[in-house]
């Protein structure tokens, strides 16, 4: 398993991977710098944390030669945050053949308190060699 390459979205956004093992993803995002226009945690940063974090997961189980991609996500938006750092943890419900389903809590660090819970549907895919570079 290789952590995101420096520059690439999860980069962006700040999202820490503090682990990653085939049984979980845990991974936490700074609320500054993530926030909408109110202060508040924005909605997309949220989802972003939920689709990374089970794309991880899924791209773990499935090992080096199969692609991940998400296929469905949906996410309830129990509370937000202005401050501070929300943390995902990510676990499989359902590992197939052709398709992973995984959970991820987003919860305040500070608090405990749950932000947000999401379910993400990932297509595992075949690799092939013009995968690589396609846009």
């Amino acid at each position: 398993m290789t952590v995101p390459d420096e520059g690439s979205f999860v980069d962006k956004i700040g999202l820490v991977i503090e682990e990653w093992t085939k049984e979980r993803v845990v991974g936490s995002l700074p609320v500054e710098g993530n926030t909408q226009p109110y202060g508040f945690l924005h909605g997309g940063a949220t989802c972003s944390v939920v689709e990374s974090l089970a794309s991880l997961g899924a791209a773990g189980v499935a090992g080096p030669d199969k692609i991940v991609m998400g296929q469905q996500q949906t996410t309830h938006f129990l509370g937000t945050s202005t401050y501070g750092t929300v943390r995902g943890v990510a676990t499989p419900v359902q590992i197939g053949k052709t398709a992973h389903v995984w959970n991820v809590d987003v919860t305040h660090v500070d608090t405990g308190k749950l932000i947000a819970t999401g379910r993400v549907i990932m297509a595992v895919r075949e690799r092939r060699e013009s995968a690589a570079g396609s846009a």
